[in-house]
């Protein structure tokens, strides 16, 4: 981290990594191809809208009214019932459903196909990831994450987009990259 990180930023700096990383490619079993820096800030965006968690401080929570959502990724309905399933699974061999590792983890299997039930994919099937456009900057990265329901567009696909708020979180981590609060390990990707 570089000087004047903000406090917590550690959690953001260890998810900008693996986006932008083969870590990601590696846990999706080569499903999603790091992303550039731009659009890494425009997911973490969503992801910090999504829990109300600025610095990443909690990921295994519940959606603030409803409870319908769970999770860094707040998985509602089928996504929910394997996030569910999975988090069950780690608590009982002792692994924190709350850490970094495993919401990156799950995140990136449940988009890999790797916790789909019977019935069909739970998100793979939307190739959101490989049909993203190229050269988007942060605020144009989180819209095209957030998506939405009503269009079935989107990873996020919120009820409510919240779409100022996610652009103005991607503006927010672009400067913490552009500053060195944040950084990249090797050259950094727009």
């Amino acid at each position: 981290m570089g000087p004047g990180a903000e406090p917590g930023s550690s959690n953001l700096q260890h998810w900008l990594q693996f986006l932008t990383s083969s870590a990601v490619t590696k846990a999706s079993a080569s499903k999603i191809a790091p992303l550039s820096a731009a659009e890494a800030c425009g997911f973490l965006a969503c992801v910090i809208v999504e829990t109300g968690q600025p610095e990443l401080e909690q990921l295994d929570v519940t959606e603030a009214g409803s409870g319908r959502g769970r999770g860094a990724m707040q998985y509602t309905g089928v996504r929910r019932t394997a996030y569910d399933r999975a988090r069950q699974q780690a608590i009982a061999l002792r692994i924190d459903p709350n850490s970094n590792g495993w919401q990156q983890r799950y995140f990136a299997e449940e988009y890999a196909g790797l916790h789909d039930p019977p019935e069909g994919s739970l998100i793979g099937w939307s190739r959101v990831f490989e049909q993203r456009p190229p050269g988007m900057d942060a605020a144009a990265a989180a819209a095209y994450w957030t998506g939405s329901a009503a269009t079935g567009q989107g990873y996020f696909r919120p009820g409510v987009p919240h779409l100022e708020r996610r652009q103005q979180q991607a503006q927010r981590l672009w400067q913490l990259l552009q500053s060195g609060a944040l950084t990249l390990s090797g050259p950094p990707r727009s």
